[in-house]
């Protein structure tokens, strides 16, 4: 349910803050263990920095982290990217 929430969160982030007129690309994988997501869009022309951006993500970042998963947002050439791997429990 949280991996479902959480592409849900990014598809809305995308929605609102992405240029319409570019490309994005989500890459999601599913491993025994964990499950990779990948986002890169380009932000909207004039649109808020990276720190200002994506705070509704916080919640994530944290859980994310606190499950020990790898977490990491930057800007690359003009580009939002983001890649976490959420460790995924099979006791239950």
């Amino acid at each position: 349910m949280f991996v479902a929430d959480f592409l849900r969160e990014l598809f809305g982030n995308i929605a609102r803050y992405a240029d319409p007129t570019q490309r994005y690309v989500v890459l999601v994988s599913a491993a025994q263990d964990h499950v990779t997501i990948d986002v890169t869009d380009r932000p909207r022309q004039g649109g808020t920095t990276l720190e200002g951006r994506h705070s509704g993500l916080a919640y994530y970042r944290e859980r994310v982290l606190h499950a020990h998963g790898d977490w990491d947002v930057r800007e690359k050439r003009g580009q939002w990217v983001l890649h976490a791997s959420v460790p995924v429990d099979n006791a239950g």
